[in-house]
């Protein structure tokens, strides 16, 4: 064999065929030794980026239940603030019986139909993308009904608060849920509706003070 054509082998054993025995072992027993801190060190690694990634998972689940208590409280407070607005938006836009029934029930009429549609809007564009358009349905409505100077604007206001109500209050439990670690899943949906009843007590609250 040509010794000039014969690619080196960087992992052939560095004793002789002229070796002894004990060289044999010691040179085994150093390799050994040298793979054993090896797979020491890959396993602190690798316990180390699983126990960098249990973090994360956490302040994203914190982050999730702000969520959950926000989308839950703003379901809330949207439907039941009216009760206490209701007698001073009369008074300004002189608003007969007809037109404050209608004030009030817009924003659950829209809530209705937007639910019925929400379920092939989440299928069509997905969750995330749901609740990012019924955010931004939210502030809108709010707009509308804060510059609202006649009826048919507050109305408009209120059925476009009731369309992001509808896409929210479908979309938000299924997101949670989805998204959620299995043994918080329960917590946050939990934590969700809870929001919801603390919305309406809030808003019944705010408009019994001002």
């Amino acid at each position: 064999r040509n010794p000039e054509k014969t690619p080196l082998n960087h992992n052939m054993p560095r004793y002789s065929p002229a070796s002894t025995d004990s060289e044999r072992d010691n040179y085994v027993k150093e390799h050994r030794d040298e793979n054993s801190g090896l797979r020491d060190r890959m396993s602190l690694l690798t316990e180390e980026s699983a126990n960098e990634r249990v973090k994360v998972v956490k302040r994203r689940m914190k982050v999730l239940t702000a969520l959950a208590a926000i989308g839950g409280f703003l379901f809330g407070y949207d439907t039941g603030v009216i009760s206490g607005a209701m007698p001073p938006l009369a008074r300004a836009f002189n608003l007969d019986t007809g037109q404050k029934g209608f004030v009030v029930s817009s924003t659950v009429l829209s809530a209705f139909f937007s639910s019925i549609v929400g379920g092939t809007v989440n299928e069509k564009y997905g969750r995330k993308k749901t609740i990012i358009v019924a955010s931004f349905v939210f502030t809108v409505g709010g707009i509308l009904m804060g510059i609202a100077f006649n009826y048919s604007i507050l109305v408009i206001g209120r059925l476009t608060i009731g369309v992001g109500i509808g896409l929210s209050s479908l979309t938000s439990p299924m997101y949670i849920a989805e998204v959620a670690a299995p043994a918080m899943r329960g917590t946050l949906v939990t934590i969700n509706l809870f929001m919801v009843c603390f919305g309406q007590f809030f808003a019944g609250m705010l408009d019994g003070i001002l």
